[in-house]
């Protein structure tokens, strides 16, 4: 009988260390997730950039490839998303670049640059007001049209809620949550099998 409940004991052992080992790498799994999902959440959060020359005859686009080598491209937005236009002055006179609406009001705009190779940017969110990217120095030949899709309803683009989480945020807080969870059911793996270990003892002192 005690060469049986030696062996069992031995087992259990074996078993806490299989479900240790099982438990250490679902958690390290999980936070590895975290911080993937995380970098990814970062990384959908920047901006999208588009570059243009800037010259008195015209904007030239030069990034991303479907604006190359065209001159005052027109630029297709989405409502609610943030984008960078960025310019390189490229003759020496000076320029700056905004955004207007289609009465003409400045709703974004840069510094005025007046070196060559001297460059600027604006930053801003999409909204439908939003009708044309100028040159306020040179607004006859430095001018193009925007066209932004969709509505933003209090600071949200439609579709979305403004308070509500990302589905890249739930899955985050679904991995820190397990990897969390795990260490939490291993104590309690251990708290049972003490207790079985425990019950099986008395048995057999009792006989």
């Amino acid at each position: 009988m005690t060469g049986d409940s030696t062996g069992e004991r031995r087992e259990g052992s074996v078993g806490r260390r299989a479900f240790v080992r099982r438990a250490g790498g679902a958690a390290g799994a999980a936070g590895a997730t975290a911080v993937g999902l995380g970098a990814g959440e970062d990384a959908s959060a920047q901006a999208q950039r588009y570059e243009f020359g800037g010259h008195t005859l015209a904007w030239r686009g030069r990034s991303p490839e479907g604006i190359a080598d065209t001159e005052n491209p027109t630029i297709e937005l989405d409502a609610g998303t943030e984008y960078e236009f960025w310019f390189e002055n490229v003759d020496g006179a000076p320029h700056n670049i905004a955004v207007q609406d289609a009465d003409g009001n400045t709703l974004e705009e840069s510094e005025t640059v007046s070196e060559e190779g001297a460059t600027a940017s604006i930053t801003f969110t999409a909204t439908p007001e939003m009708t044309q990217y100028i040159c306020i120095v040179h607004p006859t030949t430095m001018v193009a049209d925007l066209e932004v899709s969709g509505t933003v309803e209090d600071g949200a683009a439609d579709g979305e809620d403004a308070g509500g989480p990302s589905v890249e945020s739930l899955a985050l807080v679904g991995a820190l949550v397990m990897a969390f969870v795990s260490p939490v059911l291993f104590a309690l793996f251990l708290f049972s099998r003490r207790g079985e270990d425990g019950e099986g003892e008395g048995d057999l002192t009792t006989r």
